[in-house]
């Protein structure tokens, strides 16, 4: 395992019992007007769960059905997204380009040299990542199907959302090239306007509680999308 927030590791390590090993990403994000937090992934082969390490709120996406469910303890609920509708064609007047090479200045990383990677929409940069190639590759999958189930979240309520947030960097990252970012490898620093994330901690064989990847029976279920 790939220290460098011990701290973190062993809090959440007394909290769990013996189960299946699963992978674990740890990120510390920062967002503007707020305070960094740290943002766990887990990922089994049939799920990926996203917390914050601290007991409260998480997402779980069932990766065999695709639907995600994001549970609130707070109202006792679970708001469950189905999305059936499937992302159209990227529009003729979104160009999207990339910038990849390696990072020769920057330490290995599981003996691994990183690459600086840049995403541009229609010429205007959207987000700047370094990341390593071939390491964590199932998380990153994980990671990956998750980015495309949201797009299509994103598609279906595309005529709901504001015109000034239809910008060809969030069309890209949103809708049309929403798993753009991991398709060169494990990101282990992005930056993107008004966000930025740092990985703090990975592993492979994270001991997780038997009930990681469940849902609690006794809380509502309520969809997001109603006919």
């Amino acid at each position: 395992m790939y220290k460098i927030l011990s701290a973190f590791a062993l809090s959440t390590a007394s909290m769990v019992a013996a189960a299946d090993p699963v992978s674990l990403l740890v990120y510390r994000v920062w967002e503007q007007g707020s305070e960094p937090y740290l943002s766990r992934v887990l990922v089994s082969p049939d799920h990926v769960r996203l917390d914050e390490g601290d007991g409260g709120g998480y997402t779980l996406f069932d990766r065999r059905q695709e639907i995600l469910y994001n549970v609130s303890p707070q109202d006792r609920s679970i708001l469950v997204m189905n999305p059936t509708q499937m992302v159209g064609d990227q529009p003729e007047d979104l160009s999207l380009r990339e910038e990849v090479k390696p990072d020769e200045q920057a330490p290995e990383v599981a003996g691994k040299q990183p690459q600086d990677v840049r995403l541009f929409a229609n010429g205007e940069l959207c987000s700047e990542l370094v990341v390593i190639d071939g390491v964590m590759q199932d998380a990153v999958d994980a990671l990956a199907e998750l980015k495309l189930a949201l797009a299509r979240i994103q598609a279906a309520t595309l005529a709901a959302t504001p015109v000034e947030m239809r910008t060809p960097c969030d069309m890209a990252t949103n809708i049309y090239a929403a798993d753009r970012s991991l398709r060169f490898g494990l990101p282990v620093q992005e930056r993107s306007d008004g966000r930025s994330q740092s990985l703090v901690d990975f592993t492979a064989a994270y001991e997780a509680d038997a009930d990681t990847f469940s849902l609690p029976a006794e809380f509502d279920r309520r969809p997001l999308f109603s006919f």
